[in-house]
């Protein structure tokens, strides 16, 4: 017998991982990714696009099998992933690891496909951890590549294949094959349409998929087990340096959701640093808005690229015809003028009756973003926390996940605010690491109980963070 796939690798880890060969910290980890993720599906919700996912598919019919959150609406298990984490992620609410947004797709999967079948508390834990260990190395592996953050959208196909393969028990052979299926049909999100409605479907319908390619391999469909490292796979096509290795790099040794980063603000990640400044620099002084001559943001590059993209989209006549906030997830003008003006940044912020409002966007025109490559430097401290490996080492595969620790790894997407007020005083603030990021940890119960608070009741949200927080005694998740 030949040297295994990588596809063939990654499935001898999903039939093999048990709950009891995961560290504790990862578990813990997990558990505060559902608050998280459970916490943005409950905000989307109650959004115009999110409304517009929940009917459609309540008007689809299907069987029922899993329920839409939070109203538990019964349809079949791929349409409730579709529904799910579509929902999830109309905000830009939702966590990510190295590398990718990867909780979208891990909690909704692993929760309706786990639903339909009964499985027990631990079953789901240990399916989304599979999820996250396997869709962070495929975004690594092409990180080197045109695309970034969520607009890697395939690993959800992967993640939704191995979740669910997990789930139903699948074998060594089967597990390839779904990886085979679901990579067969990788998705390339288009930039511009990441700034209207459809934005919403670069999670939910990759998933959809990779659920779907699992339950195919069950059957006894077959997709090709080299398809990710083939000189006509996977990498090839979609990094421009592929580090194909990545993608089953010390399994079960080094553990990415190590690395999740918790977002307590609805917004691209990149914000979060400076909606952090802002906050704290409101507990310390009262700042009249309507009394600021001029307002500094010192940000990294990729927070100005972001910004410049989004730009076109955020004016009140563009999203009046759009006919949504999608696109101010992503500027750093709105994020700060709205932040200063309501002392607050939640989904509040990205209703149509505050979005719209002319004041904000007078404010917002007072920004100016400064690029500070200090801070664009210190990016790569996210990455290997104990050494930097030569890019030579990475390209050649002389380098491990397990070399890193993991666990230690920092996320430096530190922001500045200057703020100079008409009368010539300033006000300045910085946040080296955003809360909710690994090195500034935060209590993700606050977040479940802000946005559960507009959809359930306070016994509801007080017994089912018990449920989440003791997940493991659960012996039917249904």
């Amino acid at each position: 017998m030949g040297k295994k796939t990588v596809a063939e690798e990654i499935a001898d880890f999903v039939v093999n991982l048990e709950y009891n060969d995961i560290p504790d910290r990862v578990i813990k980890k997990a558990k505060d990714q559902i608050l998280g993720v459970l916490a943005a599906i409950y905000a989307g919700s109650l959004t115009k696009p999110g409304k517009i996912v929940i009917e459609t598919i309540k008007q689809f019919g299907d069987r029922p099998e899993a329920s839409l959150i939070p109203s538990g609406f019964k349809t079949s298990v791929r349409s409730a992933v579709l529904g799910n984490s579509s929902v999830g992620v109309a905000l830009d609410y939702v966590d990510y690891l190295l590398s990718g947004h990867t909780g979208v797709s891990a909690v909704p999967v692993s929760l309706a496909v786990g639903e339909s079948i009964e499985a027990s508390g631990k079953d789901i834990i240990v399916a989304q951890i599979i999820a996250n260990e396997i869709e962070g190395r495929l975004g690594t592996s092409v990180f080197l590549g045109p695309q970034n953050g969520q607009l890697w959208s395939y690993i959800h196909l992967i993640g939704g294949a191995v979740a669910t393969s997990k789930l139903l028990n699948l074998n060594e052979d089967q597990v390839a094959n779904a990886i085979g299926i679901a990579l067969a049909q990788s998705t390339y999100t288009i930039f511009r349409g990441y700034f209207a409605m459809a934005k919403l479907f670069v999670s939910g319908l990759p998933a959809q998929i990779g659920v779907q390619a699992a339950y195919f391999a069950k059957n006894g469909m077959r997709g090709a087990h080299d398809i990710i490292e083939h000189p006509l796979g996977f990498c090839n096509l979609m990094a421009d340096i592929p580090l194909k290795f990545m993608v089953s790099s010390a399994l079960g040794e080094a553990w990415v959701t190590d690395t999740l980063c918790y977002k307590i603000y609805p917004g691209c990640a990149y914000v979060d640093a400076i909606a952090d400044c802002i906050l704290d620099l409101q507990k310390e002084v009262d700042i009249n808005y309507k009394d600021i001559k001029e307002i500094e943001v010192y940000t990294n590059v990729l927070t100005t690229a972001m910004d410049d993209f989004a730009a076109p989209f955020t004016t009140i006549d563009a999203l009046k015809k759009e006919d949504t906030f999608v696109a101010l997830n992503f500027t750093v003008p709105y994020t700060v003028a709205v932040t200063l003006i309501d002392k607050e940044l939640t989904p509040r912020q990205f209703r149509e009756d505050r979005y719209l409002d002319p004041e904000v966007h007078k404010l917002a025109k007072k920004v100016k973003i400064i690029p500070d490559s200090k801070m664009s430097l210190e990016i790569l401290g996210t990455l290997p926390a104990i050494k930097i490996p030569k890019l030579s080492d990475i390209i050649f595969g002389k380098f491990s996940l397990k070399d890193v620790k993991l666990e230690d790894v920092t996320v430096a997407f530190a922001g500045a605010i200057k703020i100079i007020m008409k009368d010539g005083s300033e006000f300045y603030k910085k946040q080296d690491i955003p809360y909710g990021a690994p090195g500034n940890p935060y209590d993700l119960t606050k977040k479940y109980i802000q946005e559960a608070k507009e959809v359930l009741s306070d016994d509801k949200i007080e017994s089912s963070i018990n449920q989440i927080l003791n997940i493991e005694k659960i012996d039917n998740i249904k």
